[in-house]
């Protein structure tokens, strides 16, 4: 259950921070391309990582989220 509940939050962060982000953020600097697709791409990631369990000390989904941005390579999830 505590993993179904982090999916969700991380769903929930990933589409914030998404919204926070421009195209033009992206085009440039980002191989996605866009927000959509990058975030998408994270999310998918994240929730591979949550299902097999690499995130259950964590306690949120914004805690999944600040760990990936700080450290993703820590949890098998690329840059």
């Amino acid at each position: 259950m505590h993993r179904e509940k982090l999916i969700h939050e991380v769903k929930e962060e990933c589409a914030r921070l998404a919204q926070g982000h421009s195209p033009g953020d992206f085009t440039q600097s980002c191989a996605a391309g866009s927000p959509q697709v990058y975030f998408e791409q994270l999310l998918q990631a994240v929730i591979g990582a949550i299902e097999l369990g690499k995130f259950d000390r964590f306690m949120n989904g914004r805690q999944v989220m600040e760990a990936v941005a700080n450290n993703g390579e820590r949890f098998g999830i690329p840059a």
